[in-house]
């Protein structure tokens, strides 16, 4: 399938976007037990069971992501085996970029995943997320904390917006359709 909906100086960020946030045991398929290990990173079984309040953010998480996962793979699972290969989610990716140039909005169901990470951080204040609180969930997908950080400033302009999700969301959205190369918004995947 051809993927004009993806420059080709964006598909190596794709592909490490892929593999950095979605892949977690890099055996090169997206799978539940990669949901699975996500969810645990973030709120492990072990402080759920010691703590009520992250006993249902856990929960609450697991059937997001449960739900993206079977999204996606209504949407991308080509072959039908249960798993979403590179070239699966890059076909994904290309008509959800399509989407973004034409609406300049995601899918309600590939929202959904962006509101379930950003609500799954433990920011102080999720109208107001601070620089280090943000660098802390991109670290989480294996984003150098510089390259977060850089980010950070570009999208807020430096702290003059606050970031809340609706900023993060349009915060996505510009890292899949920007195109130049070595700008923060492509936070060091390129």
């Amino acid at each position: 399938m051809p993927r004009e909906n993806i420059p080709k100086s964006a598909t190596k960020k794709l592909q490490q976007f892929f593999t950095k946030t979605l892949d977690t045991n890099n055996d090169g398929l997206v799978n539940w037990t990669d949901f699975e290990a996500a969810i645990e990173s973030i709120v492990s079984k072990d402080e759920a069971a010691k703590n009520a309040r992250l006993k249902v953010l856990r929960k609450r998480l697991e059937q997001h992501f449960q739900k993206y996962f079977w999204d996606l793979c209504a949407v991308g699972d080509a072959n039908k085996d249960g798993n979403i290969d590179l070239d699966e989610w890059l076909d994904v990716m290309n008509d959800i970029i399509g989407g973004l140039k034409d609406k300049n909005e995601f899918p309600e169901w590939y929202e959904g995943l962006h509101k379930a990470l950003f609500r799954a951080n433990e920011f102080m204040d999720e109208r107001a997320v601070s620089k280090a609180e943000f660098a802390n969930m991109l670290i989480s997908w294996d984003i150098e904390e510089t390259n977060a950080e850089k980010a950070y400033d570009f999208i807020t302009e430096h702290g003059k917006k606050k970031m809340d999700y609706n900023l993060f969301s349009e915060f996505m959205k510009k890292f899949f359709l920007n195109e130049v190369p070595k700008h923060p918004l492509n936070l060091g995947l390129d």
